[in-house]
């Protein structure tokens, strides 16, 4: 019994050892009981009101209670404390414990039974054992709340975030009219981005980007690039200083595990042409008005992906014609697996962009996404734009 008593010792917070509430009208069993519990701070209660009234006045690690007392049966005892929803372990003795009680009879809800007479190694045990439970129950019941208050102190940061992200993105110009997009997260915070703003009268920039991962450390690398894609735009600045001033940020900010897929594009409705760097993004897609559709492929790297080759950022020029549609999306679209489990793929895309009408090719895009009230979770954050020219 040394491991028990070893035990009951560590339950023990120093110099405030465990409240005990023994209630039974044999004094003769309750100086034992007194004897056996010495290094419990014990109070004796002999009837069922006398243990009410000791019930009311103080608090109790542990209820030891005879079945049979003077004034009725201890199950009063143990019906008050439980409609009192006290967790309070109960451990009932008795002379005439039924089979039926042994095994928990749901009419006393005891947490355990000892049947008189009892030596002092199983009394001890059973408390012990009782004492060590209760307490376990309370250390899950506080970290529950702890971690109920950690999820809903995340919660609340994570909206102020998502705050600062929107108002950063709404800085965006997307004329329904010409343009429309989507971003859809895999967590609370996406590491996708669209961006798109006037250079000019005539001309329009538009940015789709993907940040390695969809963490708060992925959705935290959009703002830099938020700042120079809008600052630049307002000053006009050429699409290579634009890519040149974000990897050089990116190089210097991001961890070596992360870089950012992206696709810079510019169009100029005067001349009709549109200008595209592609660095790891799928590839863009024009529908033209004759139907047939052009795909504009990577054409570089993704940004910060490798710091120490040249800096190599080309840009291709296409010819374009009022009308015609232009698409770009992230791998997440691509990736996104229907009902049936099956990924979408490049392939259905490029089907859908070449059939039906231009103007619901978009719609027909969004039709691909089974669920986007944020219900179900995506494997990876999701973004697609569409300028009309």
């Amino acid at each position: 019994m040394a491991a028990v008593t070893d035990l009951g010792a560590k339950l023990q917070v120093p110099f405030k050892p465990a409240k005990v509430l023994v209630v039974d009208d044999d004094l003769a069993i309750g100086g034992t009981i007194r004897r056996y519990l010495h290094r419990y701070d014990i109070d004796v209660a002999d009837c069922v009101q006398d243990a009410l009234r000791h019930l009311e006045r103080h608090t109790y690690d542990l209820l030891l209670l005879d079945r049979r007392l003077p004034d009725g049966l201890g199950d009063v005892v143990v019906d008050h404390v439980r409609s009192r929803r006290l967790s309070l372990p109960i451990l009932m003795m008795s002379g005439e414990i039924e089979p039926q009680q042994r095994h928990g009879d749901s009419r006393s809800r005891a947490d355990d039974f000892i049947e008189k007479p009892f030596v002092r190694e199983a009394l001890v045990a059973k408390i012990e054992r009782l004492l060590m439970s209760h307490m376990l129950r309370r250390q899950a019941v506080q970290q529950r709340q702890e971690l109920a208050e950690l999820h809903a102190r995340h919660a609340r940061e994570v909206e102020v975030a998502r705050t600062i992200f929107d108002r950063i993105f709404a800085r965006g110009e997307f004329d329904p009219g010409k343009v429309r997009h989507l971003v859809l997260a895999a967590a609370r915070l996406a590491g996708d981005m669209v961006f798109g703003a006037l250079t000019g009268t005539d001309t329009y920039r538009w940015m789709i980007g993907d940040v390695a991962g969809h963490t708060l450390a992925s959705a935290l690398i959009t703002m830099p690039l938020a700042g120079i894609f809008y600052r630049t735009a307002q000053q006009a600045q050429p699409m290579v200083d634009v890519i040149e001033a974000m990897e050089c940020e990116l190089a210097a900010i991001l961890p070596a595990n992360m870089f950012c897929v992206a696709a810079l594009c510019e169009l100029n409705r005067q001349s009709g042409t549109l200008r595209v760097w592609n660095g790891g993004n799928p590839p863009i897609l024009v529908r033209h008005l004759d139907g047939t559709v052009t795909q504009i492929p990577s054409n570089g790297i993704p940004l910060a992906a490798d710091r120490f080759a040249p800096p190599c950022h080309a840009i291709d020029e296409y010819d374009v014609r009022t009308g015609d549609h232009i698409y770009a999306f992230s791998d997440g679209l691509v990736e996104l697996r229907d009902a049936s489990d099956q990924m979408l793929g490049f392939e259905r895309l490029l089907a859908i962009a070449k059939t039906g009408p231009a103007e619901t090719i978009f719609t027909r895009f969004v039709a691909c996404i089974p669920e986007r009230t944020g219900v179900i979770a995506y494997d990876d954050d999701i973004s697609l734009i569409e300028v009309t020219v």
